[in-house]
């Protein structure tokens, strides 16, 4: 235990409750889920040829899926870690980590729920068709034609917001950047509102810069990528305040919890500390010695 708190900080693992196996349980029945609904058939949505909606060209992407989920997920891991390194507290990347990861599970198994049961076809799908007046049928690859039935919503917008928002929201939560009402020190540089309020922005701008591409790069349509966009950000605030206390609240801010998470669990085993209530029970002798008094 001692060594524990060497490295780990006075917090160290006493923390970890029971409730938490069954927490990252939870989120990995999640994301295996997503992954059982993005195998599932899509639906055949009819078209025309003239439909003016689906007739633009085919492009390359200017961001990657590989690189979109790689910045979402691994940028705000190495700050979560490194934040929790400095602090010492194993607490501050555990909450940290699962809420992230629960963020980005629930962004994708609705994304991808909404993609296969609707089928909106995406921007380029004819150029992706190949069309072939005499067979009748599209002559294209068979993996970008099916792609192309999966416009709505927007699973780079999904990804991006659920992974930056709930970055933003963390470092808001660490720095009070959205929390004008919390008083800062004026002997540190570091104390800067603005630095603080433009850090916890950087996120969301790039989240923003990738859902821009997916209209640019003829991949959605525009109600493709705001509800892409809205639903990242719903996943991701309400993991956030699942382990983490409102950014925007300034008891969030009190000196014994700034910046820390939620204790979302508390053992009243026979070995711990009972929580404090204002109500008691007699134990067995003492209720005697009461009950002597008026024999």
């Amino acid at each position: 235990m001692l060594r524990s708190k060497q490295y780990c900080g006075e917090d160290a693992l006493e923390w970890a409750n029971r409730p938490f196996f069954v927490d990252w349980a939870v989120t990995g029945v999640i994301w295996l889920l997503s992954y059982f609904v993005s195998a599932s058939p899509v639906y055949q949505r009819d078209f025309t040829l003239s439909d003016p909606d689906i007739s633009h060209p085919h492009r390359k992407d200017q961001i990657e899926s590989w690189l979109n989920n790689l910045i979402s997920l691994f940028c705000p891991l190495l700050v979560f870690v490194g934040v929790g390194c400095i602090k010492r507290s194993m607490l501050v990347i555990h909450h940290s980590a699962i809420g992230l990861f629960t963020a980005r599970g629930v962004a994708r198994l609705i994304t991808e729920a909404f993609k296969h049961s609707v089928g909106r076809l995406r921007p380029d799908f004819l150029a992706r068709c190949r069309w072939d007046e005499a067979l009748k049928k599209c002559t294209g690859e068979r993996d970008k034609i099916l792609a192309g039935r999966k416009s709505f919503p927007s699973g780079h917008s999904s990804t991006a917001f659920a992974g930056m928002l709930f970055l933003s929201l963390w470092i808001a939560g660490q720095t009070a950047a959205w929390c004008f009402a919390v008083p800062k020190s004026g002997h540190n540089f570091r104390s800067s509102r603005m630095l603080s309020f433009a850090l916890s922005l950087l996120p969301i701008f790039w989240a923003a810069h990738v859902a821009v591409t997916r209209i640019q790069d003829y991949r959605h349509h525009t109600e493709d990528v705001i509800i892409g966009s809205l639903l990242g950000c719903i996943s991701a605030l309400l993991s956030y305040l699942l382990f983490w206390p409102n950014p925007l609240s300034q008891d969030s801010y009190e000196p014994s919890v700034y910046g820390e998470p939620r204790l979302l669990y508390t053992y009243t085993g026979r070995n711990h500390q009972r929580t404090r209530t204002t109500e008691f029970e007699l134990g067995r002798f003492e209720a005697e010695d009461v009950d002597s008094t008026y024999v």
